[in-house]
């Protein structure tokens, strides 16, 4: 590792320690040792395991000029904000400005520093793009003379890190082209337009740049298809044209009707990658892609039993307001003491709780379920005692990432194999632009997930979305089933679920495959199958 990339390393360990009030000597200790192990291996397992303990929102928020970790923690406290896309709302909306010794004032600067850090990144995850481009969209279609503005590129597909910003504009095809260009310079708050032949590019006062296709009605199916798919679906469409002696300068008002041109189903945008995609449209053998409306449970949230925001019976009302017909509280384990881990002595009062909201609410039911730590030698960090008073186990690695691919996947694989493990908790670590998956090898794992009976969560947490995937894919190819976690520690975390759904999609998921489809008994009969097995 470069002496750049230690820099900035030990720059993000010394924000996290900040965040956690630790005291100068220990964060003197902690860069010390820090330091020597990037210089020998390229990682730091201090800054890893820190990262489980703080949002990690909260630490791009110290990158905001003005912003120390005392007005951080305020807001994080106050407003329980734990993103920038969060920020920026509350600083438009007065919510951020009406704090003590904020004001108006304050909420400017955050707003000019978010566009400060939006301008010099070139990518950004998934959900931050997607604020980012619907706000656009919104403010392009109100103009004069525009029919409709879509979202394409990345965005559309789901992808979990997102470069360019892309949206398809329709407008009436008729009248001089400058007198469109000339109402976009004029919308609100674009600060720069260029581009050329059917294509600009926008900047705005907060510093996003959306590059926009111009097209008219009878060509906005073909054009909304090519700015949507990846390089290699758009070669091999156009491919598979020239093969069939199909021409795609003609009109096409639709997607549907321009895939149809070229004897293929329509394709879901999530697939648009080049990876065989277009052979299983020609064959009509295209998946039947899980939607919201298939899931029926929400899996993976932490209450106030351990660093969740929110009481049992606000989960319940949340989760039945939002149409899902079970939830399953999962709170950390004993062995996470960072986050107030559930102790043993604890489980049977928050167990009472649930009973006691299960037999008040009514339209959702409140399932006993637990985020175990896996140890360093594969099992988990609560006996089968306590295990067996939970309806399901996640097992999660929070710990220890420094480990050796083969030790690595000798502890998952063990933790396997204990019999109340129902679901494999982001199974690889990543943070996406913040920390790389530790070394595992995956192909083991969901093999022996498949023959074990383990479900392997796409965790839809924007800044995790692992599972990969690529190897969501591979997964459903070896019979694994899937669980979406929406890792949420407030009611405003189950929005995390629409995350997760578009990674499941782009895996090439049907309902079949995801174990929140499945209704409550369903889920736990799954749950509970390996454990009779065992007995």
């Amino acid at each position: 590792m470069d002496r750049q990339a230690v820099r900035h390393t030990l720059e993000q360990l010394a924000a996290v320690l900040e965040l956690q009030g630790e005291s100068a000597f220990r964060a003197r200790a902690l860069r010390h040792a820090a330091r020597s192990e990037l210089l020998a291996t390229g990682r730091s397992s201090a800054l890893d395991e820190l990262r489980e303990q703080v949002p990690l929102g909260l630490v791009d928020m110290l990158r905001i000029p003005g912003l120390g970790v005392a007005k951080v923690r305020r807001i994080h406290e106050a407003l329980a904000i734990e993103s920038l896309a969060e920020l920026e709302a509350a600083a438009a909306d007065g919510r951020l400005a009406a704090l003590p010794r904020f004001g108006t004032k304050t909420a400017e600067t955050v707003r000019r520093g978010i566009a400060s850090l939006r301008q010099a990144s070139d990518v950004r995850l998934f959900h931050h793009a997607q604020d980012e481009i619907e706000g656009v969209r919104r403010a392009l279609a109100g103009l004069d003379g525009v029919l409709r503005v879509e979202c394409a590129g990345a965005v559309r597909r789901c992808c979990e890190v997102i470069g360019e910003l892309n949206l398809v504009l329709v407008h009436a095809g008729h009248g001089a082209p400058e007198t469109l260009e000339h109402r976009l310079a004029r919308a609100p708050g674009v600060t720069e337009i260029g581009g050329r032949e059917g294509r600009i590019t926008l900047r705005f006062a907060s510093g996003t740049v959306v590059d926009v296709l111009l097209t008219t009605p009878d060509r906005f199916g073909l054009d909304w298809i090519r700015a949507t798919g990846s390089a290699a679906h758009v070669a091999a469409l156009e491919s598979r044209a020239r093969a069939a002696g199909v021409g795609l300068d003609g009109p096409h008002p639709d997607e549907e009707g321009a895939y149809r041109a070229l004897g293929l189903e329509w394709v879901p945008p999530e697939l648009r990658e080049g990876d065989g995609e277009v052979e299983a449209a020609a064959r009509g053998a295209l998946p039947r892609l899980v939607e919201q409306a298939d899931l029926r449970g929400l899996l993976h949230c932490h209450s106030n039993y351990s660093d969740g925001t929110v009481t049992i019976a606000e989960w319940a009302a949340a989760c039945r307001t939002a149409g899902y017909e079970w939830v399953g509280i999962t709170d950390h384990s004993t062995s996470a003491a960072y986050t107030g881990g559930l102790k043993a002595e604890d489980v049977a009062r928050q167990h009472a709780e649930i009973d006691a909201v299960n037999a008040r609410a009514a339209g959702v039911r409140v399932l006993k379920g637990v985020e175990a730590d896996i140890l360093a030698d594969g099992s988990l960090d609560y006996g089968p005692d306590v295990l067996d008073r939970f309806d399901f186990v996640i097992g999660s690695i929070h710990s220890r990432f420094g480990m050796s691919e083969a030790e690595m996947t000798r502890r998952v694989l063990t933790a396997m194999d204990d019999p109340h493990l129902a679901i494999l908790g982001h199974p690889t670590g990543r943070l996406l632009l913040q920390r790389e998956p530790y070394a595992v090898d995956l192909e083991q794992v969901l093999r022996k997930a498949a023959a074990r009976g383990v479900a392997v969560e796409v965790n839809a947490d924007p800044h995790r979305l692992d599972l990969d995937w690529r190897m969501v894919r591979r997964a459903r190819e070896l019979g694994v089933a899937i669980s979406i976690g929406a890792d949420a520690h407030s009611t405003g975390g189950i929005a995390h679920v629409a995350v997760g759904l578009g990674i499941a999609r782009k895996g090439w998921l049907e309902a079949a495959n995801v174990l929140n489809t499945r209704n409550a008994a369903g889920f736990l009969a799954f749950a509970g199958r390996r454990r009779s097995r065992a007995a």
